[in-house]
Formats: C-alpha cells, structure tokens, sequence
C-alpha cells in the first residue's frame, strides 16, 4: 500500500541504517522545541539558503523515483554526490562513532567517512524507489541557536498519508548542510545511529563498523 511504502521510505531518508525505534535509543533523543519567531542571529538569505538545500534533495530524490529505468545502480550513481552534497558526511561520522573517533587513525576515519556515505546513499537508493504520487512539501524554516536552522519539511503519500521531517542544518564554510534529521519532529537520526552503532564500535572500533556498513 503506498501509505506502507510512505512510512518505509521516510525511514530511508533518515540517510542511515534500517531503524528499530528501540527504548534505549528513543532515550537519547531530545524534540526539537516549537517554531519559534525568527531571532536576529542568521539572516533571511541564510534561511533562504538551508531551506533551498533541502528542496533541492527534495527534488532529485522525486526525480530517481520516477525514472523507472534507473535501476538501483542507477539511483545509487545519481544520488550520490546529491547526498554528500546535502549532509555532512565527515560531521556525522564523526558523531555516530563518538569516543572512537579519536582512538583511530587517520586512515580507518576516512575508510569509515566512505562507508557511512555509500551506506547512505544505499538506503535512499534501495527505499526511494518508485513513484506513486507522493509529495515532498517544506512547512517552514526556523533558527535552532546561533549556528543552526530548523527546516521543517512533510512528506505526503498518494493516500493522504503524512510524514513529519525536521532537518537540522549547520553552516560549514559557507554552505549550509543537513547534520541531523527528526523522524516525526523528535526521533533523531544521529542518536539513533549511534545507539545501534554501539556494540559494533566496543567490539571492533571503527575499522569493524566500517566492515560492518560495508557489508550492508
């Protein structure tokens, strides 16, 4: 049912692993607070400019929806550099293997940075992978901080059914880039992560993760 296929592929645009909503990793997750009046801090070009990044992911993942000859070689090559252009890859990384991030070498940080992006990039392909109607709106764009915005974006199905996505953006050499996603406004992607990522880094560390995600 395309309602069904709704709530599978919002999953996927979490741009990570297949979630299990575990207590543990529900825990760890902050909502992020109710819009709020703009405040002085972040200009409105710089609003302008997080939300236009997510309509434009918004767009390219309609695009290989539709195209029904892609294939999902073809998705993954067209999503690629769309995903590594719109998320931090490096920064989220980075967060998800948290204390061992800093026990690793230089080389085992990039094998891993590869990984989590082609892992990614896998997700979105595999889940985004037919078109039946469904529409990618954004509902509004808020500051979350002096570093970053909120861009609060709804996916709505063939049957009416919707979807509630908050992206979390932070600007990173002048470019704004999505750093977390909020499943239905509250569950974080990067919490989520990290808590199944967990057992996986204290037996192997980030070279095992790394083999892991590969092997996904």
């Amino acid at each position: 049912m395309a309602s069904h296929r709704l709530t599978t592929a919002a999953a996927g645009i979490l741009t990570g692993v297949l979630i299990a909503f575990s207590a543990a990793a529900q825990q760890q997750d902050a909502p992020l607070p109710e819009p709020a009046p703009p405040q002085v801090h972040q200009t409105q070009a710089a609003l302008d400019a997080a939300k236009t990044v997510v309509e434009q992911f918004h767009k390219t993942l309609l695009s290989t929806m539709k195209d029904d000859k892609l294939g999902f070689e073809g998705r993954f090559k067209w999503l690629s550099p769309a995903v590594r252009e719109t998320f931090n890859i490096p920064f989220m990384a980075e967060i998800t293997s948290g204390i061992y991030w800093n026990r690793s070498s230089e080389d085992e940080r990039k094998k891993y940075i590869d990984a989590f992006g082609d892992m990614s990039t896998a997700t979105y392909a595999a889940r985004f992978r037919n078109y039946t109607g469904e529409a990618f709106d954004v509902l509004g764009v808020q500051e979350e901080g002096r570093n970053s915005i909120v861009v609060r974006a709804e996916i709505t199905d063939s049957d009416g059914g919707h979807t509630q996505l908050n992206y979390l953006l932070r600007n990173f050499n002048g470019a704004w880039q999505v750093v977390d996603i909020y499943f239905n406004g509250s569950i974080s992607e990067l919490a989520v992560r990290k808590s199944d990522y967990s057992s996986i880094l204290k037996n192997g560390g980030i070279s095992g993760l790394t083999t892991a995600l590969n092997a996904k």
